[in-house]
């Protein structure tokens, strides 16, 4: 095993991989403000570390990689900066630098008995629906930094188009009805894992004293509400994560007139 010091650093930078762009003709709903969807593209970012790991077979080093959107609207860029870089980096180039600069400092101060694997990072923010009136993305990263096993995380995120905002779950509630959106999670939780009413959840899983709990990672599909759960949230690694989906028919009562009005935009 051997680490060598690359002579020429090879930078792999994928500008604006741009699929179509979005643009959906003008809402027939009388109640809805005649707004177009935004316009944005996809732009993918890719940089390796200097130091490479290998034998006489093969070779790898550490890289990172990102895609996300850029829309043509800066203000919009703005607000959904962090959650595409869920670590509080300003952009791409800055996340990769913190990235690889972690990495490279390791192998400086670790002999090559210790480094024995590369590290990685892969983030790809992606937009679930882009509607007049909201918009909603979802980051997934898959990321090595040593251990037994990588990391896998995934972020939903929905936006109000009018007010420029991360929404809140409670933000789309009906003010005193989050204890009735918790009773519907729970009731479709435990049908997808086989759980009677009674069954007591501390045994199998990381609610708190036991109580079923919703998470503050939730999405708006074209006709469900996403509540996920990433991978040690509220189980262990081993039985992944847990994605709960309720039909926008069943939070009819529960969600509140602009919640409703979201969902008309789908429609």
């Amino acid at each position: 095993m051997r680490i060598g010091i690359l002579l020429l650093i090879f930078i792999s930078t994928l500008s604006c991989a741009n699929e179509q762009r979005k643009n959906t003709p003008h809402t027939s709903h009388t109640d809805l403000p005649a707004l177009d969807t935004l316009d944005y593209v996809y732009h993918t970012k890719k940089e390796i570390s200097s130091y490479f790991l290998g034998d006489s077979t093969h070779t790898d080093t550490a890289y990172y990689k990102i895609t996300h959107p850029i829309f043509e609207n800066a203000m919009m860029n703005e607000i959904i900066n962090a959650s595409i870089f869920v670590e509080r980096e300003n952009n791409a180039e800055e996340a990769a630098r913190s990235f690889l600069d972690a990495y490279n400092e390791f192998v400086e101060e670790n002999s090559t008995t210790y480094v024995n694997a590369v590290w990685y990072k892969d983030s790809e923010t992606r937009i679930v629906l882009n509607t007049p009136l909201f918009l909603t993305l979802k980051t997934s990263i898959d990321q090595y930094t040593g251990g037994a096993h990588g990391n896998h995380l995934t972020f939903f995120a929905v936006f109000d188009l009018d007010l420029f905002k991360k929404m809140e779950l409670t933000d789309l509630i009906v003010t005193g009805k989050l204890k009735d959106l918790t009773k519907l999670a729970e009731k479709h939780f435990r049908r997808q894992e086989d759980l009677s009413d009674t069954s007591n959840l501390s045994k199998d899983f990381f609610f708190e004293d036991g109580i079923f709990a919703l998470n503050d990672n939730f999405g708006l599909t074209k006709d469900k509400l996403i509540i996920y759960y990433n991978e040690y949230e509220i189980r262990p690694y081993a039985d992944g994560i847990t994605t709960i989906e309720i039909p926008y028919e069943e939070v009819q009562e529960i969600l509140n007139a602009r919640a409703k009005r979201y969902i008309k935009s789908i429609r």
